[in-house]
């Protein structure tokens, strides 16, 4: 689910944001066009409250009437550092005016694979800016989003499959006193 969030994250801020939105895996992206909102992440935290690993987790599929169980997922938050470069410092306040929006609007990150997710995000750093233009006459800010309990599923892991009941008879015998 960790590059289905992400993918989420990036579809959110395109949509509503700017689409000229990329990721970066740390190292130097070439920007041609302004404004742009550069991704760096994720950073994964592992959530160990949340680790529980003698619980499985049962999906019941009445269409094969079968249960399945499974071990539980591992868990952890996913921090993204946001960089945004505007031509202005009227634009560049905008558009954290359209980040903290945003995360106030939109609450959830809704993330598809083989299984659909809701995850709630805020700014873990409020997006904020440099009050004066850097070397290349641009302005510049940042900020650090964070989405929590994003599961990691262990797809070695070994799945029970159940028949589900499908029929109970009951057969009575007459006691004679």
């Amino acid at each position: 689910m960790i590059t289905a969030t992400t993918r989420a994250l990036i579809k959110l801020l395109r949509d509503y944001i700017n689409k000229n939105t990329v990721l970066s895996a740390g190292s130097i992206v070439e920007i041609s066009k302004l404004p742009v909102i550069v991704l760096n992440g994720p950073v994964l935290r592992k959530k160990l409250r949340l680790n529980r690993p003698a619980e499985k987790i049962t999906v019941i599929d009445s269409e094969n009437n079968q249960a399945i169980k499974s071990k539980s997922p591992s868990w952890v938050d996913l921090i993204f550092n946001v960089n945004f470069t505007c031509e202005s410092n009227i634009e560049l306040l905008e558009m954290i005016a359209n980040f903290i929006n945003l995360s106030r609007n939109i609450p959830l990150i809704k993330a598809e694979n083989e299984r659909k997710r809701e995850y709630t995000w805020n700014w873990r750093n409020m997006p904020s800016n440099a009050i004066s233009p850097n070397v290349s006459q641009v302005y510049q800010g940042n900020g650090e989003i964070i989405i929590y309990d994003v599961e990691i599923y262990n797809d070695l892991a070994q799945n029970e499959i159940y028949s589900l009941i499908e029929e109970v008879s009951i057969k009575i015998n007459e006691v004679k006193s």
